[in-house]
């Protein structure tokens, strides 16, 4: 017996309801998204996808008259093929929470399909950021080659967490993160990345001469286009340490491959339930300069 019912109680007008809310996932649900750039033109049949990660930056050389010496920059970057996999999250609906919103005339209830899509929104971002450690898949926080700094100290010599540190000092370790990036040629960090604790230490007075805050005078310094937070990277330094992130986030430096964006399947009837999946095929964060990403920790 078949698993489907073509003619079951779902109507036209309740798969609309549900695939509009399917589709209207919010900026903050999808912050990775808002950060780096969507590679989409993968089909959504792939397996894996490969491409090139950049190990070190190739120079060019002046040509002698007659000389045929030309340098290869392929010769500094290394071949990474990475798997696609599919975020999948299901909810039900039973037969008789479809009966009751027929007799209201309205549509059926879609706090479910509300659920089922932030629970794959959640899903993608740490996989962006953290990956999974059961398919052995890197984010950007631990991609392979990119570089670490394990901030100073504070004056007293007593703590590196920025909650024992003057707002001189926290200014200093992001400064420091940054110029890992800027002195990379043709890279400059436009982006700042913190956990929710990082980022309410930035609200300290800067120095005692001001009364910015360091979120306001790092903004007026205008390092960083992007100042954000995640708690998807807390915990996420040498040993469980907090950490933040400074990195240039153009496309050639990190992308989201995304093979399929979120799709609701076709509905599974087994009394007395509905069952509707959604699907999403991606392969998390394709990380091609890891240099050009700092990942500063101790915070």
């Amino acid at each position: 017996m078949s698993n489907f019912r073509e003619d079951g109680l779902i109507r036209p007008i309740d798969l609309e309801a549900i695939d509009k809310k399917v589709y209207e996932a919010k900026k903050e649900e999808l912050k990775a998204r808002t950060i780096f750039n969507l590679k989409t033109d993968v089909p959504a049949g792939a397996e894996t996808y490969s491409y090139d990660v950049i190990t070190r930056s190739g120079s060019a050389k002046i040509l002698a008259p007659g000389a045929d010496d030309i340098p290869l920059v392929d010769a500094d970057m290394e071949r990474h093929t990475e798997s696609i996999y599919s975020i999948a999250a299901a909810f039900r609906l039973s037969v008789q929470e479809i009966r009751q919103a027929q007799l209201a005339r309205r549509p059926i209830e879609t706090t479910k399909a509300d659920t089922a899509r932030k629970a794959i929104a959640e899903k993608e971002n740490r996989l962006v950021w953290i990956g999974d450690e059961k398919h052995k898949i890197k984010g950007v926080v631990n991609a392979t080659g990119i570089q670490t700094l394990a901030v100073d100290p504070n004056e007293a010599g007593t703590s590196t967490k920025w909650k024992d540190k003057t707002g001189e000092e926290i200014v200093a370790d992001i400064r420091k993160a940054k110029n890992l990036v800027n002195k990379l040629p043709g890279h400059t960090a436009d982006t700042l990345i913190l956990t929710p604790d990082g980022f309410e230490e930035l609200e300290k007075v800067f120095n005692e001469y001001t009364k910015q805050s360091v979120l306001e005078y790092i903004q007026s310094q205008k390092w960083f286009s992007r100042i954000d937070f995640t708690s998807d990277i807390a915990g996420q330094g040498t040993a469980g340490a907090d950490c933040f992130l400074v990195f240039d986030s153009s496309p050639d430096v990190v992308e989201i491959l995304l093979t399929m964006d979120i799709t609701r399947h076709p509905q599974e009837y087994k009394f007395p339930n509905y069952k509707i999946p959604l699907e999403e095929r991606t392969g998390g964060a394709i990380v091609r300069y890891p240099m050009a990403i700092v990942r500063g920790e101790g915070i």
